[in-house]
């Protein structure tokens, strides 16, 4: 049994949903012939993700933004994370963090017995950092970009591989240096491989069967362009087409979901919108079931979108809904089935042939369903193990 500690990027009990490292990493305990051990970052004190790895609990000094705490606490971090790499004789050693996991890095190039890592990026490298601190397009958030980009590259360039979300990341991380770098996608859960029924929930809602329920599924974060939605959507509406906005999902760390109301209000769409919080990851099916189009509204200008990799394509998909996206690069991938858009006029021409069932928008949609139901989390977990092994058999 092959001992393995990851350090996630996030909260890894404590974010509202499951993300890339519950999936992959909760499959991978046992199941692939590792014992998982995962520290934890709290972050969040709502309620906790169910788990079957062990986690262990890091001291802290509590502060207010995510970005400090991680700055207050990234060398007191780094010493427990190499205690406990020593103390459970770990065989190698998962870093998708930034600042511990930059510190930790630092003390072990000191170190004569170093332990092999691999370095993940999630799909919202390299610039999720500077944007929870500031504009990453202000001068300000363009040095932070930069200076997170060396620290990356400092790490990458000293793991035995690097694992990446995209196809745009990958790229990313060859470009910088990285000895091997290797696609692990995100996939889908097995929630997802069934048709869900959204038509009671859809009621429930509010929503007849004449509206035309345009939908986004995820965090409401600075890494999206909420606003080019929201005003095709009033464009749509002015064609006559009675369209209904539903977003399921909330902010993390900034206030953009307060700008995205507002943007909401002053197009006078609030009657025409329900919002709501996350809800339970094994009941996502349902909502995405009720939507009429699943969008991912990302903003392409913005690093963070620009290298994402969002599973939610998929998920849309896997209920037979069809996707409309802005051009991010994993989108362009997919553009057989799915549907590219820029601006308002675009959303509001791709909206509009979705509401009059055009044929090509609904081929697209078998095509992708077909994809789908080939990207799930297990296909992931496995392509990680073999990543894992073969890193374990070198050292």
């Amino acid at each position: 049994m092959k001992r393995v500690l990851l350090v996630p990027s996030s909260d890894y009990l404590g974010h509202p949903f499951p993300q890339r490292h519950n999936q992959i990493f909760e499959r991978l305990h046992d199941g692939e012939g590792f014992e998982v051990h995962v520290v934890r970052f709290r972050l969040f004190d709502g309620p906790e993700l169910s788990t079957r790895v062990v986690v262990h609990e890091l001291g802290d000094v509590r502060v207010g933004s995510a970005a400090s705490y991680y700055l207050v606490n990234m060398v007191g971090h780094a010493s427990e994370i190499r205690r406990i790499v020593r103390r459970e004789g770990i065989d190698v050693v998962v870093l998708a963090n930034l600042a511990p996991a930059f510190a930790y890095t630092l003390m072990e190039d000191l170190s004569s017995l170093r332990v092999p890592v691999v370095f993940d990026l999630p799909d919202y490298f390299p610039t999720s950092a500077s944007g929870y601190v500031c504009d990453v397009r202000s001068l300000r958030g363009r040095l932070l970009t930069e200076a997170f980009s060396l620290m990356l590259g400092y790490m990458m360039r000293r793991a035995v591989a690097v694992t990446a979300a995209s196809h745009a990341l990958v790229e990313y991380a060859r470009g910088v240096g990285a000895h091997v770098a290797l696609r692990v996608p995100n996939g889908i859960s097995e929630h997802f491989l069934k048709l869900s029924d959204g038509n009671a929930l859809r009621e429930k809602l509010g929503f007849g069967l004449e509206h035309v329920v345009v939908g986004y599924v995820g965090s409401v974060e600075f890494w999206l362009d909420m606003r080019s939605l929201v005003e095709g959507l009033a464009l749509l509406r002015k064609r006559d087409v009675d369209a209904k906005l539903l977003i399921v999902g909330r902010r993390l760390h900034t206030d953009y979901s307060e700008r995205v109301m507002g943007w909401i209000r002053r197009k006078d769409l609030e009657r025409d919108t329900v919002w709501l919080d996350f809800v339970p990851h094994d009941v996502v099916p349902e909502y995405m079931a009720a939507l009429d189009v699943g969008t991912i509204p990302f903003d392409v200008c913005d690093p963070t979108a620009y290298y994402s990799a969002p599973n939610k394509m998929w998920e849309y998909l896997s209920q037979l809904k069809p996707v409309v996206s802005t051009g991010i690069p994993e989108a362009l991938c997919n553009r057989d089935c799915t549907l590219i858009v820029s601006t308002p006029h675009d959303y509001a021409e791709a909206l509009g042939f979705i509401a009059e069932k055009e044929g090509h928008v609904f081929e697209g949609v078998k095509i992708g369903y077909s994809r789908a139901l080939s990207k799930t989390w297990e296909r992931s977990a496995e392509q990680f193990a073999s990543v894992l092994n073969s890193v374990c058999l070198k050292s």
